[in-house]
């Protein structure tokens, strides 16, 4: 007994004299100032970006990358517990690197859970995964992207979902959108079946999904599984503009593949299309793939229905009873007990059917559809892609000429996409618009044109199958009343729109308050017309009239035209008229350039 505790004491100090050797040897190659131990620590500049102490082996290791060098080769060397819970167990990603560049090995661990999980995913290879912007809610226009690891199994259903995202159950938009701003909540990744990301994005929200199978090597898959793993239940404030969802898949593919750059894409925002773009432009992009939503399958039967089919469709979506007629075998019976049974479905998910309702209708349907045989498929147009898109952000260079004065105008917006552009890559209908600042230059004056905080639309037609309403607001400065004086109004409305994706009209009610120079109050009736053309050219047509409370009724109108000639840049024209008290005129002539 002495003697074998002897050798455990001596082994000990031959240990911890091997930890010096290793830190110092650690000092020697520079590893605390290296790229790989930065992104492991999601650290750009020295401070990471982590918030939660217990991503950390030092008291300062936020702060202080030397110190928590060291201390996690200490822990990694000397720590005898190396069961789940144990440092060893909880950094494979870091362990596997200084084994690397040390070019040691500390051991074994019995780490069973991270084990169990790596046996269960069976990761082979990873797909960015991006769901296109919500049709009506603000704070999902821009997207979403997470990413998927993929097993060897045909089905990629049971997938595992990798998604970053604030951990909040506010349903206040204006709550939601302020705190998202200013870091109000903590964000976490998590782990999940893909087949409940679907779920959600592609059923419950109607949102069309795109997936980007990444060229990662093996190698490069198990890289990125090893820090996902690290950083589970771990958390770090969550904001909108940079720190989001989309920012922090970028952590997860330079891990994978340091050789990579994404985030240099990028200073002081982060828009989800965005990431697509920097994805493919450092040539991590293979094979892509559409996932039409819902919504987007139903649209398509409702093309290829007679208006009698479409009501019969809804009929036995609302449990009217299968008659003999209906087994008919042409194509158009067959596209009409399929419809319905995606419209019971698309309504369940919505909660407007019981489990049982649903689950006894939808069976009826199929039943009564499998009669039929084997038909045609249902052709479904693929909607452009993101990646394709004009780029977020946006300066505008035009000569103005207007009735009393012919600026130079400048202007620039941090993000995103406006009704009057190109929707190639972008949702249809949908404008989000923050800071948008406008000035001109005329003589030498310079002054403000106009100043948007905010302006968010959202235009979607109505079908047999869907009755959304359309909306939009804005808050801001500009030149639109009295004159052409500066004012700063808030706008809302909301109304209805007619047509499909590349020619819609609609019609708004808009009540607006207007403050500054000749305070007022008045409602507005806006009609207006989109009409996108070939070669990514897109005409916008507004006419209206807002009838103020003390100041004279204003009618207006305007016409703009757009020609995209890539995601970098386009040219434009429009010209605005408008009647109050007298006729003011004013045309532009420019270009747009997005970066």
């Amino acid at each position: 007994m002495p003697i074998f505790f002897l050798l455990c004491v001596l082994s000990l100090s031959i240990w911890s004299a091997t930890t010096d050797e290793l830190i110092t040897q650690a000092h020697s190659l520079n590893l605390s100032q290296s790229r790989y131990w930065h992104l492991l620590m999601h650290s750009p500049k020295g401070e990471s970006e982590i918030d939660d102490d217990t991503f950390f082996t030092a008291h300062d290791g936020k702060y202080n990358l030397d110190s928590e060098l060291d201390t996690t080769i200490l822990h990694f060397n000397e720590d005898i517990n190396r069961s789940d819970e144990s440092l060893f167990c909880r950094f494979p990603a870091r362990r596997a690197w200084l084994e690397d560049e040390l070019n040691i090995s500390f051991g074994q661990g019995e780490c069973q859970a991270y084990d169990a999980l790596v046996s269960k995913m069976d990761p082979q290879k990873v797909t960015l995964v991006f769901p296109t912007a919500h049709i009506n809610s603000p704070a999902s226009m821009f997207g979403h992207t997470f990413m998927r690891i993929d097993s060897s199994m045909d089905s990629k259903l049971m997938s595992y979902a990798i998604n970053y995202a604030a951990q909040t159950d506010e349903t206040n938009g204006i709550t939601f959108a302020y705190k998202g701003l200013f870091g109000g909540y903590l964000g976490f990744y998590s782990m999940l079946p893909y087949y409940e990301k679907l779920k959600e994005y592609r059923d419950s929200e109607s949102r069309d999904i795109w997936e980007y199978d990444l060229n990662l090597t093996h190698d490069e898959v198990m890289a990125m599984v090893r820090h996902i793993w690290e950083l589970q239940h771990i958390n770090s404030w969550y904001f909108f503009f940079d720190e989001n969802c989309s920012y922090h898949m970028l952590w997860l593919a330079e891990i994978a593949r340091p050789s990579v750059h994404l985030r240099d894409h990028f200073t002081y925002h982060v828009a989800p299309p965005e990431t697509v773009r920097a994805f493919a432009e450092e040539g991590l992009v293979g094979t892509k793939h559409f996932r039409p939503s819902k919504r987007t399958k139903l649209l398509a039967y409702e093309k290829q229905l007679t208006n009698t089919s479409i009501q019969t469709a809804k009929a036995l979506a609302s449990g009217q009873p299968i008659e003999e007629d209906i087994t008919d075998s042409s194509m158009q019976h067959r596209y009409t007990l399929e419809a319905a049974a995606e419209l019971v479905e698309y309504d369940y998910i919505g909660g407007k059917l019981t489990k049982e309702v649903y689950v006894k209708r939808y069976h009826e349907l199929l039943s009564a559809r499998a009669i039929l045989g084997q038909g045609e498929v249902l052709s479904i147009d693929e909607k452009s892609n993101p990646d394709t898109a004009h780029h977020a952000a946006r300066i505008s260079i035009a000569q103005g000429w207007y009735d009393y004065r012919s600026p130079l105008l400048i202007g620039i917006r941090p993000v995103f996409h406006d009704l009057s552009e190109d929707d190639t890559g972008h949702l249809s209908g949908a404008q989000i618009e923050f800071l948008d600042i406008q000035a001109g230059i005329d003589h030498d004056k310079l002054s403000l044109e106009k100043l948007t905080l905010l302006s968010l639309a959202s235009i979607t037609p109505i079908s047999h199958f869907f009755k959304p309403f359309s909306w939009r607001m804005k808050s801001g400065w500009d030149r639109n009343y009295g004159k052409d004086n500066l004012s700063f109004v808030t706008r809302v409305g909301a109304g209805a729109s007619i047509g499909e994706d590349k020619l819609f009209g609609y019609l708004l009610t808009e009540p607006e308050v207007r403050l500054g120079f000749n305070a007022d109050i008045g409602i507005g009736l806006t009609m207006g017309a989109s009409v996108s053309w070939h070669y990514r050219m897109k005409t916008l047509i507004e006419v209206g009239k807002v009838v103020y409370m003390d100041a004279a009724s204003r009618l207006n109108g305007s016409i703009s035209h757009l020609w995209q000639w890539g995601p970098s840049g386009s040219l434009f024209g429009r010209w605005d008229i408008a009647h109050q008290e007298h006729r003011e005129s004013r045309i532009s002539v420019g270009t747009n350039l997005y970066f």
